[in-house]
Formats: structure tokens, sequence, C-alpha cells
């Protein structure tokens, strides 16, 4: 693993998520996609929604990458997965909005312990992956599936833009502190 930044912002740890896993998480999704034919306008409702394929995000398939974790990342209740997909950008250069995973106003009062992104493919710059602001710049947390990363709550992130031709997959984990 390597070292959380300064201020304990984000751990990088590699290869702790086994290949059959993602392979198996990726398959649920393509299946679904291949059985389903999504139409534009659930694609484009998951889009805004930043949680794609809502249906699946209990499944055995999702739930195995979160319990192959590091036992130390998983303290807390989990929260429902979000699976993302960004497909390549189109149209004007968006801006890049960093922003912290704090408190959801749903879970009274309690707040993030910690927010864990799987790669399902390479998380690179150039195909919009993660960005975390260090010191005031954006700095990418290169990952490969079968990588993980864990980000405090109190650090600033982002997903930049893609402007590969392939679409990028992953599975961000979120636990709240326990209940009193």
């Amino acid at each position: 693993m390597q070292p959380a930044t300064e201020g304990g912002g984000f751990e990088v740890g590699r290869g702790v998520v086994a290949p059959q896993l993602v392979d198996d998480a990726l398959r649920l999704l393509h299946v679904d996609m291949l059985e389903h034919g999504h139409s534009a306008q659930t694609l484009s409702e998951w889009l805004w929604a930043m949680h794609w394929f809502p249906h699946l995000n209990q499944r055995d398939e999702i739930l195995a990458l979160a319990h192959a974790l590091p036992q130390r990342w998983r303290g807390g209740t989990l929260c429902d997965p979000q699976i993302l997909l960004q497909f390549p950008h189109v149209g004007p250069e968006p801006e890049i909005v960093f922003h912290l995973d704090e408190e959801p106003a749903w879970a009274d009062g309690r707040r993030y312990e910690r927010i864990v992104g799987v790669p399902l493919t390479p998380w690179r710059r150039e195909n919009g992956g993660l960005l975390v602001k260090v010191d005031d710049e954006a700095v990418a947390v290169e990952l490969d599936p079968t990588d993980a990363v864990m980000l405090a709550p109190h650090q600033q992130h982002s997903g930049g833009v893609n402007r590969t031709g392939s679409p990028r997959y992953g599975v961000y984990f979120r636990w709240l502190q326990d209940a009193l």
C-alpha cells in the first residue's frame, strides 16, 4: 500500500482486489446492457444522478469488491455502492469541480468514515480518472483494475474528462460512522 498523503487525505492499495472479482463485476454490467438495451433516456438519468446501474448495486458481484478490500478500510456502516460509467466526452470542455463527501443529509448527523474507489477499467488522467486536490493542485490518482483508493471524507476529489475512445468503469463504496 502507498502511504496516505499528508493529513491522511488518500491511500492507494495496489492489487488488493482479485482480478476475477473485477471481471465478474464488469461481466454483470455488460450482460445487463446486452439484456436490457438501456435507452438514451435511462442513460441520461443515470448520468445526471451519477449513479449507474442502481438496480445492480446490491448484487453479489458488486458487494464482493467491497469485501475484498483491506479490513481497516471497511469499518463503519456500508452505504449503497455507487457504480460509475464515464463515456468519452463530447461537447465543450467542462469545468472540473472538486467536492467533499462528508455528511449525507439522510444519515441523521453521521458522517462518512471513508470513501473507497475500485476501478474496473484503468483510471488515468486522459480517461477521466480520479483527481484529488493536493496543495491546491489537481493530482491524478492513476489506478489499474485490482487497485483501490481510500479517500478520507475531507479529501477534495473529482472525476476528470474522458478524452479517450473507451468508457471508464468503477465502483465507489462509502462507510458511515456507526450509530451511537
